[in-house]
């Protein structure tokens, strides 16, 4: 992946992504699933082009209710907010990350561990005054038996 050369370049990306369909990144124990089918890929190189705060709501390991702000949900009951919703006790807290794997737009959804990970390779490129848009990151799965955590790393 070649680096954009400035910050408008970045922003051209953002907004494609924002308009493109995005699909979610699957995260198994043994890599990452960008095609179904396709063989696991334990490591991946991404430009990371956005990140926030989100919520997901599960019943049964299934998703009732997301919010891809942590502010109003996209997907449950629409027509109230996060804060005024009485299961938000029971959300889990998660990090958005909306990146770019082998030219394709993915979103990943962070929780626990992999979003802790995450927090921390951001604030260390933030101390180090490096844009989290302008380098390339690996994205490396550690197999945990029942579910996969990630690292991040960047790789110039």
């Amino acid at each position: 992946m070649s680096e954009p050369r400035r910050s408008g370049d970045v922003e051209v990306l953002r907004e494609i992504l924002h308009r493109a369909l995005v699909r979610y990144l699957t995260v198994r124990p043994g890599g990452f699933e960008l095609q179904p089918g396709e063989r696991l890929r334990p490591v991946v190189e991404a430009r990371i082009l956005g990140h926030g705060g989100a919520r997901t709501f599960y019943q049964d390991k299934k998703p009732v209710c997301r919010s891809l702000d942590g502010l109003r949900p996209v997907t449950g009951d629409k027509d109230r907010t996060c804060v005024e919703c009485t299961a938000r006790q029971r959300c889990t807290a998660q990090v958005r990350v909306d990146l770019i794997v082998e030219r394709w737009p993915f979103r990943l959804l962070l929780a626990y561990s992999s979003a802790r990970a995450f927090l921390g390779y951001e604030a260390e490129l933030r101390q180090r005054r490096v844009e989290i848009e302008h380098v390339i990151t690996k994205i490396t799965v550690v197999d945990r038996r029942t579910w996969g955590e990630l690292r991040f790393s960047s790789v110039r």
